[in-house]
């Protein structure tokens, strides 16, 4: 039996059986809700199971983070269900810590984007880090969040002090609100307290803890900065999306630009490269068949480093409403016997 574990009224959901219908493979959908509401995951035994993440509605980060945790420990009880899954519960929560996946890479040797402090507890610790390193530009990043949410791109003038800030958090009545828009900000006293309050100064435990990194610059095209979202699947690159964007955040729900990868027009050494890279970061993590990896290449060598990854990042809108092989391959990977247990 095959097993999809997402929201009922999903676009992952909804492309994903009609890959299973074009095909003819039945699949059972249990939802969020029902997991939610109290789950008997015997339920899962014996099937093949694929896990894709809850749509959240949620915009107060503290609140997102508590559901997190939620989410997360859900994942750990459907690690012993005696169940083969499309990648494992196991996988999913070693690539969901950005901090520890990161030093994953770092250790099979595979090129990054530097992590400069695997833990920003403060606004005031972390201006003393970036003036004793002569680190003007970071990237400050929840450890667990995705959709950029509560990601900050942070800029230090080294000679007057300014501060300007590119996020998609607001500060409202002192709490942080996720958004779908990217904001400019150079209030320094509101910086610092963005900064602070993502990073649990004032609540201990209510945040999911910062890392920095350094902001490497990024390859441009037509004048735009981008970066690329590869989906890679089954030892094999299924989709490179390239997203470009005026400022420092690409993520495409920011109203960014999604482009064709090949209207790049990069050199077949530099898509090797890129190809190879991802490989060796798949490869890094046992039990992760498919990923959503996000690359950049160095402005001017256009050597590709991994931003992150993402071990439910497959959904691809250029491909859903065209040809949707992402879910087809999935399906059919899935259904084969020898999936089965």
């Amino acid at each position: 039996m095959l097993i999809l574990i997402g929201d009922g009224s999903s676009k992952r959901t909804e492309y994903f059986l009609k890959a299973a219908d074009k095909l003819g493979v039945p699949v059972h959908v249990i939802t969020w809700e029902d997991v939610f509401a109290g789950f008997d995951y015997s339920a899962l035994e014996g099937a093949v199971v694929k896990i894709d993440p809850p749509s959240y509605k949620i915009t107060d980060l503290e609140i997102m983070h508590e559901s997190l945790l939620i989410y997360q420990d859900i994942l750990k009880r459907m690690s012993s269900c005696g169940c083969r899954f499309l990648n494992t519960p196991e996988a999913i929560l070693r690539v969901l810590d950005k901090r520890e996946a990161k030093k994953e890479l770092i250790k099979h040797g595979i090129p990054v984007t530097n992590m400069l402090l695997d833990n920003v507890d403060s606004a005031d610790r972390l201006l003393d880090f970036m003036r004793c390193s002569k680190e003007y530009s970071l990237f400050i990043k929840p450890v667990n969040y995705s959709g950029a949410a509560g990601v900050l791109a942070f800029r230090l003038n080294p000679v007057n002090g300014r501060m300007k800030l590119y996020t998609s958090c607001m500060l409202k009545d002192g709490k942080l609100y996720n958004t779908k828009k990217l904001s400019a900000i150079d209030n320094s006293k509101e910086i610092i307290s963005i900064i602070d309050k993502l990073a649990g100064k004032d609540n201990s435990g209510s945040m999911p803890g910062l890392i920095a990194e350094k902001w490497h610059p990024k390859d441009s095209f037509n004048g735009k900065s981008y970066d690329l979202r590869v989906v890679f699947q089954f030892g094999n690159v299924r989709h490179i999306v390239v997203r470009q964007a005026d400022g420092p955040v690409t993520n495409l729900h920011l109203n960014n630009n999604a482009m064709d990868f090949k209207d790049l027009n990069l050199p077949e050494n530099i898509t090797d490269s890129i190809v190879e890279t991802c490989q060796r970061t798949a490869g890094a993590f046992k039990g992760l068949d498919v990923a959503g990896i996000d690359v950049m290449l160095d402005r001017g060598s256009r050597k590709p480093r991994i931003i992150e990854i993402n071990g439910q990042g497959d959904l691809i809108y250029q491909d859903i409403y065209s040809a949707n092989k992402i879910y087809t391959e999935q399906v059919n990977m899935l259904s084969r016997k020898e999936m089965l247990l």
